[in-house]
């Protein structure tokens, strides 16, 4: 019997990478799953998305080719919304694994995108707090 939920849900997680050979996250699968998730969002495909973030994050935290902080201050999205910090670090991580220099305003601009793509996170609160984010980075 046909199932529209189904198909509905292969939309959704359409183009999730692959598994890690072996379970080991490298360079390549990183870069793919962290431009995933960019363009999926936060509510797509749930049952992948928190092993593909686990990974991503692992790798990013032992790499050597990587090295990412976050100051918390630095970025006042985080007072209304914490699950974003992890995306963040993701964005950062995926400017340096392209050679690119940082461009916080490029950063934000790309997390607002995320964070907009989700009916639980964007509300009235977070579009004031990235707004309020922009002018800090000014």
């Amino acid at each position: 019997m046909f199932d529209p939920w189904c198909c509905f849900a292969c939309l959704i997680c359409l183009g999730v990478p692959d598994w890690p050979e072996n379970g080991l996250a490298n360079k390549e699968w990183v870069i793919e799953s962290i431009e995933w998730r960019l363009t999926k969002g936060p509510d797509a495909c749930i049952d992948y998305t928190p092993a593909i973030d686990a990974w991503t994050l692992e790798w990013i935290a032992n790499s050597d080719e990587v090295r990412v902080d976050v100051v918390t201050a630095n970025w006042p999205v985080f007072e209304a919304e914490q699950r974003l910090q992890g995306t963040l670090i993701q964005i950062l991580a995926l400017e340096q694994l392209y050679g690119k220099e940082h461009n916080p305003e490029k950063c934000l601009k790309t997390l607002k995108k995320y964070a907009k793509k989700s009916g639980e996170l964007w509300n009235d609160e977070l579009k004031d707090i990235f707004i309020k984010n922009a002018e800090l980075l000014k």
